[in-house]
């Protein structure tokens, strides 16, 4: 295994991906071990902190790495401070989409672009700890899918109020029973997944929203793939505004009336 790249000076290139832009130090397709795909929406406070975090842990543990930051073009100048990045790492990919499209196509454009043996999802607010991606990292080597999950013995959430909290078990208690998924924390966006597992499923996802993880899962039956959860502890953001709301929840029922319908 390789360590992380060492910055030197590039102006990076561009390309066009569909309607996105994509900007990287360097255009290659050759394999890496993991990349990591975080979807941004005014995230400017966390994210050049983020990527130090998450190249730290690349480069410390020695994985071969790359990080794909997917920007819905944040006007707090997000995508910007992901530049400065790309132009000194060429384990770093900045995918600038025109307009808000929802998680779950952010998720989708950034994986379309991977290298990784295995691919990784998290939240770009530090509620995933980057300390925590070499644990399910390397349990996504024995397992189709490996989730970050909360609500396994040793895992927790810290800064949540109690709305949030009874939101979020009642949308995990739904999906269990009426799918009966075997999943304690399907709604976690901190997974990761072997690439041949996530390529098999994503032609068959058509959620855009936060719905998107749990439709991942229940798609997953379809080829009997291998679920792991291991316990994390989910920090609230404390910069910037969450993204979660009533219409986010909506999509989320929308989801299991018309999976009930099939």
């Amino acid at each position: 295994m390789s360590k992380a790249s060492v910055p030197t000076p590039n102006t990076g290139s561009v390309s066009v991906f569909g309607e996105n832009k994509v900007f990287r130090r360097s255009v290659s397709n050759r394999e890496r071990e993991l990349s990591i795909v975080i979807p941004t929406y005014n995230e400017a406070e966390n994210i050049g902190a983020l990527i130090q975090r998450v190249l730290g842990v690349f480069q410390r543990c020695e994985v071969d790495g790359e990080l794909i930051i997917v920007d819905d073009s944040s006007p707090d100048g997000t995508g910007g401070i992901v530049k400065e990045y790309v132009q000194k790492f060429d384990n770093v990919t900045l995918v600038l989409r025109k307009g808000k499209k929802g998680l779950g196509n952010a998720y989708k454009d950034g994986i379309r672009l991977t290298c990784g043996g295995v691919i990784m999802g998290m939240d770009a607010d530090f509620s995933h700890n980057p300390d925590e991606i070499l644990r399910i990292y390397h349990s996504a080597r024995n397992y189709d899918i490996v989730i970050g999950s909360r609500y396994v013995h040793g895992g927790g959430i810290v800064g949540w109020n109690f709305f949030r909290r009874v939101v979020s078990r009642t949308a995990n208690l739904l999906v269990n029973l009426f799918f009966r998924l075997g999943v304690h924390d399907s709604t976690s966006g901190f997974r990761a997944f072997k690439r041949e597992a996530i390529m098999r499923i994503l032609p068959h996802v058509n959620c855009f929203g936060y719905d998107f993880p749990v439709e991942i899962l229940i798609r997953s039956r379809q080829f009997n793939l291998t679920i792991k959860e291991i316990p994390i502890t989910f920090k609230d953001r404390s910069r910037g505004k969450s993204k979660l709301g009533l219409k986010q929840f909506v999509l989320f029922l929308r989801l299991l009336l018309n999976e009930l319908k099939r």
